[in-house]
């Protein structure tokens, strides 16, 4: 019992850490007051990079949405890249006005491989940045107009991420609320304190010159979470604009967002593994606060993981108290969990239909228990290795 104690209180701190992180999240977020927007002259020129297999079911809404932005249509081109495509992914994307790049190269599979190849293959010196919009995302009509201005604090943007069709199914309702938590509150508020945002794989913006010098080189099933690790590392900042806004095509059932979530999970452990604790200690080193949250935020968990570990922690103190110890280890657990809840409220708080989402909250057991099975296979190593396609709803 001692060494299960033992463990239990490790646990503890860990999760303290976790959920203390969180509260420092709120209390900037309630009491530190916002930046205002910088403004600039529409000056940047974009580059909308859309990386598409098979993807001529959606592709048409985003490339609508592209054609109507609030932006002088000289100052932006929108470039396809149809990746191994073998449907009419490419011939939908030049039918609706898009420049399109066909790949074809099965020994290098995936997103990674894509992005890279198409920026070896378009003129850097015609643009000021590049804008990574995956295929099954809408663009805010004023996305460009709003980048233009974070771009003149930040060389690396991360765009408002939410959810399309939050009202689908239980399960997207409760990515909404997911979503609107870390656009929000989390995003801001490290924006308010300096620190970085995390890239999110979609509405990723560049200056050209951050490609230029960098290139591009992540190639794992994590490519977002991988490229932004080593940005930090190179000792650049990642900034939030909530004002620029892509919406993504969620999945709306379990069977269609498990090979997704399975290729997420096990690229983001791999990637935390590798350099979540050498950017902490770097950051330790070199005094660089910015660096060290890099490695934090990539070694805590995630919200679904922290209140699965806490719930877990909870009911194994609850076995110990039956045998006479535990107690206080059991009350320190539920208070976390409670503390994890509050987040969640909070969040439901900013979306609309708030009772629906709200009501979702009866069947996350459900998504918990399911979440839970993918991170044990992604950190046992079962996870997939390679990217896999997620099913679309006709």
């Amino acid at each position: 019992m001692t060494v299960i104690s033992g463990l239990l209180a490790l646990a503890g701190l860990y999760l303290s850490c976790y959920v203390a992180y969180w509260l420092l999240v709120l209390v900037t977020h309630f009491f530190l007051s916002k930046r205002s927007p910088r403004t600039a002259a529409s000056k940047t020129r974009f580059a909308i990079m859309i990386p598409a297999y098979n993807e001529e079911l959606l592709l048409p809404r985003l490339l609508a949405s592209t054609r109507d932005q609030d932006y002088s249509s000289e100052l932006f081109d929108t470039i396809v890249v149809a990746d191994n495509c073998t449907d009419n992914t490419a011939e939908v994307a030049r039918n609706q006005g898009a420049k399109v790049l066909e790949r074809f190269e099965q020994e290098k599979r995936g997103k990674g491989y894509a992005i890279n190849w198409a920026i070896g293959k378009i003129d850097l010196d015609a643009y000021d940045a590049v804008l990574i919009v995956d295929a099954d995302c809408t663009m805010s009509t004023d996305a460009l107009r709003s980048l233009d201005g974070a771009l003149q604090e930040r060389q690396v943007v991360q765009c408002y991420s939410g959810v399309g069709n939050p009202d689908d199914s239980w399960f997207t309702r409760l990515l909404d609320v997911s979503r609107t938590i870390n656009n929000e509150i989390y995003n801001p508020a490290k924006q308010r304190l300096g620190l970085s945002s995390q890239l999110l794989g979609t509405g990723m913006c560049f200056a050209a010159k951050i490609l230029r010098k960098y290139e591009w080189d992540a190639f794992t099933v994590g490519e977002d979470c991988e490229y932004y690790a080593k940005l930090l590392h190179y000792g650049e900042t990642i900034g939030f604009d909530g004002g620029a806004k892509v919406h993504h095509e969620e999945s709306s059932s379990l069977k269609q967002a498990t090979s997704q979530r399975m290729r997420w999970s096990g690229g983001r452990f791999a990637i935390a593994w590798r350099y979540g604790f050498n950017l902490m200690l770097s950051g330790l080193k070199e005094r660089n606060v910015v660096k060290f949250d890099a490695g934090l935020s990539l070694v805590l968990p995630n919200p679904s993981l922290g209140m699965n570990l806490t719930l877990i922690c909870f009911a194994v103190a609850l076995l110990a108290t039956r045998a006479g110890h535990g107690i206080g280890l059991a009350a320190w657990f539920l208070s976390l969990a409670l503390v994890q809840f509050g987040v969640f409220v909070v969040g439901v708080s900013y979306t609309k239909n708030k009772v629906s989402k709200f009501m979702a909250i009866f069947v996350a057991p459900v998504f918990l228990l399911w979440k839970m099975g993918i991170d044990a296979l992604s950190i046992l190593g079962l996870g997939r290795k390679e990217w896999v396609r997620t099913e679309r709803n006709q």
